[in-house]
């Protein structure tokens, strides 16, 4: 699906159904066979914030990166985007 769209498509999907519905769909349906990304849906799906954060940070982490500084750059890239949801 996601190799599949197009930009604007999945602007306009983000649009109309939301970002955590559209990123579940993707997960699902591209990673349905990688237990690693359906463990991160499940904990999604439980609302395990706490837990999805952790995994988020180490990630960030093996590659030298901090959540915070990350998460403060994508809201910074997303309120400069007019186009963005």
């Amino acid at each position: 699906m996601a190799n599949n769209l197009n930009p604007m498509a999945l602007m306009s999907m983000l649009r109309q159904r939301g970002p955590r519905d559209v990123v579940m769909q993707i997960a699902n349906q591209q990673y349905a066979n990688d237990p690693f990304v359906q463990n991160l849906v499940q904990m999604a799906e439980r609302g395990d914030t706490q837990g999805l954060q952790k995994v988020v940070g180490d990630m960030l982490g093996a590659q030298g990166k901090n959540l915070s500084a990350e998460m403060q750059n994508l809201l910074n890239a997303a309120k400069s985007s007019n186009n963005f949801y």
